[in-house]
């Protein structure tokens, strides 16, 4: 039996390994010029050497559109996602559960230490998906 990319990856293989990092007491400016200069939707949150949470280009609009000064704002203003981590080799179907059960958008990928290596998008993960629909589809009807 064949197995599809979806039933053979990890959530290592599916995730952004470029990862950035912010501290909780960065201010929103800083934040915006990183995000824009990098192209990137999101930013790990540290305190220290603590993961405390991601911080998201929506949850910054979010801020100011509900009066959060974001000339002088910090991280620490802002409603962070939490951090759900899982481990590098763990399934795409684990991470799907993840996903459903708690209702993120993104996910850290940690390896054995607990150091965090990568990022997995919800996006990536919904996209991936359809390729396994496609790839049920076309069993069906090829013998």
């Amino acid at each position: 039996m064949v197995s599809t990319a979806y039933e053979l990856a990890t959530a290592y293989d599916i995730a952004r390994k470029e990862l950035v990092f912010c501290d909780i007491n960065d201010t929103i400016p800083t934040i915006a010029r990183v995000l824009r200069s990098k192209n990137i939707g999101s930013m790990i949150v540290r305190k220290g050497d603590e993961y405390v949470g991601i911080i998201t280009e929506d949850a910054v609009l979010d801020a100011i559109a509900n009066g959060v000064d974001a000339l002088n704002a910090k991280v620490s203003d802002i409603k962070l996602d939490p951090l759900l981590t899982v481990h590098k080799d763990a399934s795409l179907e684990e991470v799907e559960k993840l996903f459903a059960t708690h209702g993120m958008t993104r996910i850290g990928v940690v390896d054995d230490q607990g150091k965090m290596i990568a990022v997995v998008k919800k996006k990536n993960l919904e996209l991936l998906d359809r390729f396994k629909f496609v790839d049920r589809a076309t069993r069906r009807r090829c013998p």
